[in-house]
């Protein structure tokens, strides 16, 4: 892998872990991870980060990864960690990206975090599913791992043990393949053998399911703030061939936003748009005030 594994002590004694890719002296874009992810999913896009001259850091969510589990925690104490963690790394200034299920982790960052964020971007996000009413068009696996933690979270725990965690590489994979389009199931033939290319899955059970089934009912609780907070502007990206959630998502989006535009790119599955669309969210992200000067600006200490 490209990336650089550390991790930042917090105020409470958790440790955050991350990964960093890219250029170590470009503009700072944090990437928070999909649900049952973690920090090595942004790994795909180190080559264009490294173009565009951006310090790509993704940090693993608590339990997930390498990052200490908190108990009860919510989707509004995300903020707090990215500001202890960006403090820590002497980032002043920088945008963020979230994927799939964290979209909201970018969304709540661009609400909550004032002028220190520049600019978001949402990939095939997840919305507020109390707002927008139904979680229909959600796959079947999402729609019943969002009933079990709520229900019955043991029973979810022990659905992930099987299905994840003492899966072989083999049956893992053949069950990846099959929840996704063609798109996405070249992308992971193109990473390699199934051990690297499921690494990022690996990755989040690596302390055990806690912190996935606490992620995946944050995934699905209120977020507890308004999109309408968002006041910086976001790009709200999708693959045209992704069937992880419906077409509905991005205009519930872009409706709430206000400053929100939406790419649909054909061809692109749920898997494939990052590491297909990188160099055009990079940019969409830096816009026009990125050079070697506003760098400087977006770092302190």
């Amino acid at each position: 892998m490209p990336g650089v594994t550390a991790s930042v002590p917090l105020p409470d004694g958790r440790e955050l872990a991350y990964e960093e890719y890219g250029d170590p002296a470009g503009f700072p874009v944090l990437s928070f991870h999909g649900g049952l992810s973690s920090r090595l999913d942004a790994a795909p896009a180190h080559d264009a980060a490294l173009l565009a001259g951006v310090r790509l850091i993704s940090p693993d969510r608590p339990g997930m990864g390498l990052s200490t589990y908190r108990p009860g925690r919510r989707l509004l104490d995300w903020p707090a960690d990215v500001d202890a963690l960006t403090r820590a790394l002497g980032i002043g200034r920088f945008a963020v990206m979230g994927w799939s299920a964290g979209g909201a982790y970018a969304a709540v960052c661009a609400a909550k975090m004032g002028r220190r964020v520049t600019a978001a971007a949402l990939l095939s996000s997840a919305v507020p599913f109390d707002l927008y009413g139904t979680t229909r068009g959600l796959t079947s696996e999402d729609r019943a791992l969002l009933f079990l933690t709520r229900r019955v979270p043991w029973l979810a725990s022990a659905t992930l043990k099987f299905s994840i965690v003492n899966a072989s590489n083999t049956r893992l994979l053949r069950a990846v393949m099959r929840s996704f389009p063609p798109a996405d199931r070249s992308v992971l033939a193109e990473w390699g053998p199934p051990d690297l290319a499921l690494a990022f899955v690996r990755e989040a059970l690596r302390q055990g399911t806690a912190g996935c089934v606490q992620d995946y009912r944050i995934f699905g609780d209120p977020w507890g703030f308004s999109l309408e907070e968002i006041r910086v502007p976001v790009q709200i990206w999708e693959g045209a061939d992704d069937r992880t959630g419906p077409p509905g998502y991005r205009a519930f989006l872009q409706r709430h936003i206000a400053h929100a535009t939406v790419t649909v790119v054909p061809g692109e599955g749920h898997l494939s748009l990052l590491p297909h669309q990188a160099p055009a969210i990079f940019a969409a992200l830096l816009g026009d005030d990125h050079n070697a000067e506003s760098t400087a600006r977006w770092n302190v200490g």
